[in-house]
């Protein structure tokens, strides 16, 4: 069955909410969140850390700055007053009690858009490999089992590092986990929404005493927006959720402001974009924005994991499917496999003699160096393509290639180039032997598609 409101549904649906820091789930999709614990939903708030490398706003607490340990402890009762706020039961920290993720920090960029930090702890999210970060979301989403499941756009809404570490790894995690979400949603900022909440000339915005804007931090839309969640009737609840948020949030009347004392409007509609799984019909999209983010979602479908019901990781498997490599693709593979071919050629003789102790050593550092140029070259072929065809091709087109600047005959001056030395051999074997290897390496593209 299809439906448009949680009233017609004979599943309480559950909505996964993946964010960075505390604070983010409550700037984004605090009224969302309030609005669908109103409507009986089961929603859980995922944050990957505890901010630690937040700055802080209020004066008496700036010796929080530094003590990454106390701030976290502050920044934990935070956002439990924020969840009490909004109605959330069920919060967690990512990692659990298994591994602890921190805050990878940032800065300001000249065009007010966040940038990474200079420097990060080795324990950061950021600094973490994303597979890793992707498994412990994954298994949160195997233990929620959600309906729906909620992150940031690509864009990290303002380009914060740890926001595009969190989008990039919730992508892959709905991919890999083992329960098939109905629907990934992306928080996106429709453009005339973000002027309007940066507008320093609407009522009530001289009285806040927050600094006007000189450009929009929002950076805009990724994709289309098709989800307009009206909270108007939950913006008491979120702006006390944001009011929890102390260090991080000033809030005055309608507006709030984060560190950087820039103010903005509380908006009374929170917008999605759809990363995959089950659309909004054309029919709902012809009166605009849908107005709810379950909106066209069989929930039952979904929670029977029905073949038939919408799978999120199967329509990301099918947009991410690369290419069969084309002409292009197999001209790189030669051209690089000839210059390959021939600088290697050239040097794989190369030693280095040593006598150590009335001992001669030789050390053949030239095939060495020579098959290091191979391990480059066709690891380059295989992660670029995703295709070990390419990458074959190279290694052959390298041993014909040094074959014949074996054949004296074939060669002008009846030059020998490729002998019959053991260090010629190696160097002959060798392309094929890493390329029989690597061809059993599975790679996949490192970055989420959109």
């Amino acid at each position: 069955m299809t439906t448009n409101t949680q009233d017609s549904m004979t599943v309480v649906p559950r909505i996964l909410f993946v964010h960075a820091h505390p604070d983010d789930e409550t700037i984004t999709t605090g009224g969302t969140i309030a609005a669908l614990v109103a409507q009986g939903a089961q929603v859980t708030v995922l944050s990957a850390t505890r901010g630690e490398g937040g700055e802080v706003i209020p004066t008496d607490l700036k010796g929080l700055e530094g003590d990454r340990a106390g701030f976290a402890r502050v920044r934990e009762a935070e956002i439990a007053e924020a969840m009490a706020a909004l109605g959330v039961r069920e919060h967690m920290f990512l990692g659990g009690t298994a591994h602890r993720f921190e805050d990878s920090g940032m800065e300001w960029g000249p065009d007010s858009h966040a940038v990474a930090a200079s420097s990060m702890p080795a324990n950061a999210l950021c600094a973490t490999e994303l597979p890793t970060v992707a498994r412990y979301i994954a298994a949160v989403i195997d233990e929620v089992r959600p309906h729906v499941v909620i992150t940031y756009a690509a864009n990290g809404g303002y380009g914060h590092p740890d926001h595009v570490r969190v989008h990039d790894a919730t992508v892959a995690a709905v991919d890999t986990a083992a329960w098939t979400t109905g629907r990934l949603l992306f928080v996106d900022v429709p453009t005339e929404v973000a002027r309007e909440m940066f507008d320093a000339n609407q009522a009530g915005f001289s009285e806040t005493g927050f600094a006007a804007a000189e450009t929009i931090p929002t950076k805009p839309p990724v994709s289309e927006i098709v989800v307009a969640q009206d909270i108007s009737s939950v913006l008491a609840a979120k702006r006390a959720a944001l009011s929890a948020h102390r260090t991080q949030v000033a809030v005055a009347g309608g507006f709030f402001a984060l560190s950087n004392g820039i103010g903005q409007k509380i908006v009374d509609h929170e917008y999605y974009s759809i990363g995959a799984g089950a659309p909004i019909s054309s029919e709902t999209l012809a009166a605009g924005a849908a107005p709810h983010v379950l909106t066209d979602l069989d929930i039952d479908a979904c929670e029977s994991q029905s073949p038939a019901a919408p799978s999120a990781a199967t329509l990301r498997r099918s947009r991410r499917e690369p290419k069969k490599p084309g002409f292009f693709a197999y001209a790189h593979a030669v051209l690089l496999a000839l210059l390959i071919g021939f600088l290697g050629a050239m040097q794989h003789m190369n030693v280095s003699v040593f006598d150590l102790g009335g001992a001669t050593v030789i050390l053949p550092w030239g095939v060495g160096l020579s098959l290091l140029l191979v391990v480059c070259g066709l690891w380059h072929l295989k992660t670029m393509y995703l295709s070990s065809a390419p990458m074959l091709v190279a290694a052959v087109v390298i041993v014909i290639g040094s074959y014949v600047l074996g054949q004296p005959q074939w060669l002008p001056g009846s030059d020998i180039i490729v002998t019959g030395t053991f260090r010629s051999a190696a160097w002959l074997i060798g392309p094929m032997f890493i390329a029989a290897i690597f061809a059993f390496v599975k790679v996949r593209r490192p970055e989420a598609a959109r």
